[in-house]
């Protein structure tokens, strides 16, 4: 038994390794030695329908420059998740890194049933409106609402909300608004900060708070499962 978990924490460090027989995962030796990739990647897999990966080709972990400057800890571009291991702290963040991203793959590949019909934009600008309203009533500092009706990122508005409003308050403004605050940055992080919440956490509070997001998940999920 001993040899066997051995074996298995030697595989779950090494250098290079396949997911799933097909998507590559590279140079999982950058994380913190507590954190068992192989565990974390098993986790996933059984909470996810497999062709939700098939936007997935690589994961690569490492001390990427552009991802310290933006001091964000995962993206995803052209079918590779990227993790920067320094803002990695438990299996829990890395999970929740992955499936976050997993969730942004997915809009590559489901744009039209995810956005086509406008209703969860619709339901996004609502949430924005109700943001600036509390915002308001809290006497935050006033940024232009045109920024708030913009649904792609914003540096602007994200610098807003998290260095002039502040996490603290900000978290305590979104309850019952966004399901987190990181929500609040994008339609797209909308979509995936509620995917991440389904599949990791609690689905109920997705539906209860994002009504139409829960749609497009449980959407998504039915048309997996009939492929």
């Amino acid at each position: 038994m001993n040899d066997y978990i051995k074996s298995s924490h030697d595989k779950a460090k090494a250098q290079h390794f396949l997911w799933e027989n097909r998507i590559n995962v590279y140079n999982a030796q950058a994380l913190p030695p507590d954190i068992n990739i192989e565990h974390v990647l098993e986790n996933i897999a059984s909470r996810l329908p497999s062709s939700f990966l098939e936007g997935i080709e690589s994961i690569f972990i490492g001390d990427f420059e552009h991802m310290r400057k933006k001091e964000v800890d995962a993206m995803f571009q052209d079918g590779a998740i990227y993790i920067y291991p320094p803002y990695v702290h438990s299996e829990e963040d890395l999970e929740d890194d992955l499936v976050h991203e997993i969730a942004h793959s997915l809009e590559t590949l489901h744009m039209e049933e995810i956005y086509g019909d406008g209703q969860l934009e619709r339901e996004f600008l609502f949430k924005r409106m109700q943001l600036v309203g509390a915002l308001k009533d809290e006497g935050a500092p006033f940024f232009p609402r045109d920024y708030f009706l913009n649904v792609d990122y914003s540096a602007e508005l994200d610098n807003y909300l998290y260095r002039v409003v502040g996490y603290p308050l900000l978290a305590t403004l979104t309850t019952h608004i966004f399901v987190s605050p990181y929500g609040a940055t994008s339609l797209r992080e909308y979509f995936a900060n509620g995917f991440e919440e389904y599949y990791m956490r609690e689905p109920n509070a997705v539906k209860n708070i994002s009504p139409q997001l829960y749609k497009k998940i449980v959407l998504l999920y039915n048309n997996a499962e009939e492929s």
